[in-house]
């Protein structure tokens, strides 16, 4: 199979035989021609469906958009490799595998003479006119911009398909097409390749490292410690351990070649909101890190609105690039419930389909985290059997009672370095007792003690601002006064 060995730091695509990058001494990895091909899939969902609708489509109503689609990429293709007049096994093999063809090297060859800079590819001709065409119906997405996207990303990874060595022609040929067919389509933002390999990447296979992944490193039993050190959740710290227990376990037998059937480790998180969901699912990812199972360990976090588009096509797309941005680590999808809608018109089915189809693709080095309520997320998981065969294991998330509702805002005050005195501790503990003993069905635990505390020191600051001296101990201490709503006189 076709791979790219890339540095983890750098981006620079290495030769195979490196077990660390020589330009920065990073970790490199191998990428597959399969990451080439999940992403050729997003943009021929939206082909063909276009497609199928053709008749709708007045500018691509006698044509079969799709078989276009594939004979221009071919043309690309091999214009890229023709540049050094020679058709390589590596070269041939990629493009048969992206478009799922039998080309023979003559056939290739044949085109020698190819042109490619002077007049549009008919692909991009109907996209022209489709992109007219819908725009008359407020549809604000280019299939232009997603096809030109296509071709310079699967173009750039053919340029390395032989390694780290490219021909000037080659690379010529791609940076003068690629900046042809920006100006004809009239594409903003978009930086051409450079001779520097990772720069080249950069742009092909943008693997941006989180924000998390920035912070200290910790160990295994460091984040279990902080997973265990949790306030409450005694149930889930303990359904969470023994995944944890039964993972080390599958992964030893992996290693010794001992057989074992196939588990699927995605995950439903039910509960009400702040209940810790988000902070399990992060420390998760990074222990699954520690262990070997996940290659980065990070936590992609999204919701309907980062999956779902307006119209037809766009949610593969948008779907599979936050699936892109998560592998090696968790996608963690809040609310998933929102997914399923009645209407016919809604789309999220769409991108159910396309998160089932990732998550068998990449079971190895992905995992899906569907949090929300949980009377809809058992609604959810019975609307479709895919779901119900990929989600089989529940942890469910109990709401918080008075006494860690009083420990959550006393860890809040501790980290602030504030402290409270005797009369507010009082006050907070009934306060949370009463709280708890009439919360709503959708209590909102950890979040109704955030926006407390918010308030509290907000009416501390009101408070202080009328003195003129402060003392360091008065900035430190929250008083019985600041948990005491006073009312508005002028509202």
């Amino acid at each position: 199979m076709i791979e790219w060995t890339i540095c983890r730091e750098c981006k620079s695509v290495v030769d195979s035989t490196c077990s660390e990058c020589p330009n920065c001494g990073g970790e490199v990895d191998k990428h597959h021609i399969d990451f080439v091909k999940d992403y050729f899939n997003s943009v021929l969902f939206l082909v063909k469906t276009i497609n199928s609708l053709k008749d709708f489509y007045e500018p691509i109503r006698d044509i079969d958009f799709e078989s276009v689609l594939y004979d221009d990429l071919f043309m690309w293709f091999s214009y890229l490799g023709l540049g050094d007049s020679i058709i390589t096994d590596n070269e041939l093999e990629f493009i048969n595998e992206l478009l799922d063809s039998s080309y023979a090297k003559e056939d290739i060859l044949s085109l020698s003479d190819i042109k490619m800079t002077d007049e549009l590819l008919p692909s991009f001709e109907y996209s022209m006119k489709i992109d007219e065409f819908t725009a008359d119906f407020g549809i604000g997405e280019s299939l232009c911009a997603n096809l030109f996207e296509c071709f310079r990303m699967c173009g750039g990874l053919f340029v390395f398909v032989d390694g780290t060595e490219i021909h000037d022609d080659t690379l010529n040929r791609f940076n003068t097409f690629i900046q042809n067919l920006k100006t004809k389509l009239n594409i903003d933002s978009t930086t051409l390749m450079s001779k520097s390999a990772s720069e080249i990447l950069n742009e092909i296979k943008t693997e941006e490292i989180p924000a998390e992944e920035s912070e200290e490193k910790h160990s295994l039993e460091e984040y279990l410690e902080e997973l265990n050190k949790l306030i409450g959740l005694k149930k889930v710290k303990k359904d969470v351990n023994s995944l944890i227990n039964l993972v080390q376990i599958r992964k030893l037998r992996d290693e010794r070649g001992i057989k074992q059937p196939p588990m699927s480790l995605h995950l439903v998180f039910s509960g009400n909101p702040g209940t810790g969901k988000t902070t399990v699912a992060r420390l998760l990812s990074k222990i699954y890190h520690e262990i070997g199972l996940l290659s980065k360990g990070h936590l992609i976090e999204t919701d309907r609105s980062g999956l779902v588009g307006g119209y037809v096509g766009q949610t593969a797309i948008k779907t599979q690039e936050v699936i892109q941005s998560a592998m090696g680590g968790i996608l963690f999808i809040d609310e998933a419930y929102a997914l399923h809608q009645t209407s016919e018109n809604d789309y999220g089915k769409e991108a159910i389909d396309t998160l089932l189809k990732a998550m068998e693709d990449n079971r190895d080095d992905l995992i899906v985290i569907v949090a929300g309520y949980p009377e809809l997320m058992d609604s959810f998981l019975h609307s479709n059997p895919g779901l119900e065969s990929r989600f089989n294991k529940f942890i469910y998330f109990e709401d918080y009672n008075e006494k860690e509702l009083y420990d959550i805002f006393m860890l809040m005050a501790s980290e602030a370095n504030l402290c409270l005195d005797e009369p507010a501790k009082q006050y907070l503990t009934e306060y949370f007792e009463s709280m708890y003993e009439h919360r709503s069905k959708n209590f909102a635990n950890g979040r109704a003690v955030r926006n407390l505390f918010e308030e509290v020191i907000t009416r501390q600051a009101n408070r202080l601002a009328m003195e003129d001296e402060i003392s360091d101990e008065e900035l430190n201490t929250l008083t019985y006064e600041d948990f005491l709503i006073e009312d508005d006189e002028d509202a």
